[in-house]
């Protein structure tokens, strides 16, 4: 039997990398604080269980639920990475896709039913955490993530609903598909406190507010207070999704980092209004309101869809020692199935096409055939060199803080 830590320089988690410790033990030193689940997120469920007509039972009905209008594809503003001056990315783009404008997808009936779900006493106690390596978080601040498989019914029904995967396809310009459970219908979480006290940390007046916001936006994003810190995602597409911002609120949106290294705002969405970044090589952040205001997002991610191609997912940011939220495992369960399926879909997929050009008379490409494997071997080798057992560098990893322009 081989002996990782004869190999391998990090078989061990260590704190001082900026990783969580007691990952296997789903990181009970960063369970969310009795205080909160008393007040604020009972307040979230008063306030979603007084709504008129709301019930607890419903089904997802996308007739009813998705509010999407075919104008949008037209009238959403976006971005692709060339216009936001990004020409070098860590790992290949999929698309020149960069971002798009909020733009709405969800009811407000679908928006409660789905907050609902996530912030029952069991959901909290099985699926979320306090965040790691976040900016200025508080007890407030909190990941819930991988509950839609088996406790969560509608949020479920919506995560896998071909008429949203149809949406961010036609956004991105590929065909996409939601990847896997811990990595889809998860939720970024800031709340508004209660508390007198330390509601006096936050700014007073509308000359504090815009000091604030004016020098955090003059930064490199390092400095933004965040449930989320600056980082690229480990999935291809982040469909994000509003579930709670007053319009009232000052901040809390979407922060990416453009390819001169300026931090830019997406426009402060509207409950049920989604957003859309290629995160896998879009730098960005979720921050938080400079006010006193919930900030609550759902989010989802995808990954380009089809047996010819492999998905580029990655475990940097969401394995379970770096983002406390997903539970170990849970979560390798989770990504063992889908980066499985993918690969056995895409195997079948190239040897019955090296049959096919033979009985069609086009010969064998051994260069071809070469290279296939090479990215197999590439995408094996990826689904394990990553996990704790075998490689854990310090968090987060150097090329987070490399301009792009700098990028190999």
């Amino acid at each position: 039997m081989t002996v990782l830590s004869s190999q391998y320089p990090y078989p061990t988690v260590f704190g001082s990398n900026g990783l969580v410790e007691s990952y296997k033990e789903f990181a009970p030193t960063h369970a969310i604080p009795e205080k909160t689940r008393k007040n604020e997120i009972q307040s979230v469920l008063n306030r979603i269980t007084s709504t008129p007509g709301f019930d607890p039972t419903m089904n997802f009905d996308p007739s009813k639920h998705l509010i999407f209008d075919p104008k949008s594809y037209d009238t959403t503003k976006t971005f692709t990475l060339s216009e936001l001056n990004i020409n070098k990315t860590h790992v290949p783009k999929v698309t020149d896709f960069g971002a798009a404008y909020p733009f709405p997808l969800l009811s407000e009936e679908a928006v409660n039913m789905i907050l609902y779900e996530a912030m029952q006493s069991h959901i909290i106690d099985k699926y979320a955490r306090l965040p790691n390596l976040a900016t200025n978080a508080t007890r407030l601040d909190f990941h819930i993530g991988g509950h839609a498989a088996e406790d969560a019914p509608f949020t479920k029904a919506v995560v896998n609903s071909p008429e949203i995967a149809e949406i961010v396809s036609t956004f991105f310009g590929t065909p996409m598909e939601p990847i896997y459970n811990s990595e889809t219908a998860h939720m970024n979480v800031s709340l508004a406190t209660m508390d007198d006290e330390e509601s006096k940390a936050y700014p007073q007046t509308e000359s504090e507010i815009k000091e604030m916001l004016a020098k955090q936006d003059a930064g490199d994003g390092d400095e933004i207070p965040s449930s989320l810190g600056l980082h690229y995602d480990s999935t291809t597409v982040a469909l994000v999704i509003m579930m709670d911002l007053p319009e009232e609120a000052v901040g809390g949106q979407t922060t990416i980092l453009t390819g001169n290294e300026k931090t830019v705002r997406v426009p402060e969405p509207k409950i049920g209004y989604a957003t859309m970044i290629q995160g896998r090589v879009l730098k960005h952040l979720a921050s938080k309101p400079v006010t006193n205001h919930n900030r609550i997002t759902f989010v989802n991610g995808f990954a380009a869809a089809g047996a010819e191609k492999l998905d580029n997912t990655a475990l940097t940011s969401t394995k379970p020692s770096v983002l406390p939220r997903a539970r170990f495992d849970l979560f390798y369960k989770d990504w063992v199935d889908y980066k499985f399926r993918r690969l056995e879909a895409h195997l079948k997929y190239v040897r019955e096409k090296v049959v096919e050009d033979y009985e069609a008379g086009k010969g064998f490409n051994q260069e071809a055939f070469v290279g296939k494997c090479m990215d197999i071997e590439e995408y094996f080798r990826k689904c394990y060199d990553e996990m704790e057992c075998v490689n854990n560098p310090p968090y987060p990893p150097p090329h987070f803080k490399i301009p792009y322009e700098d990028l190999p």
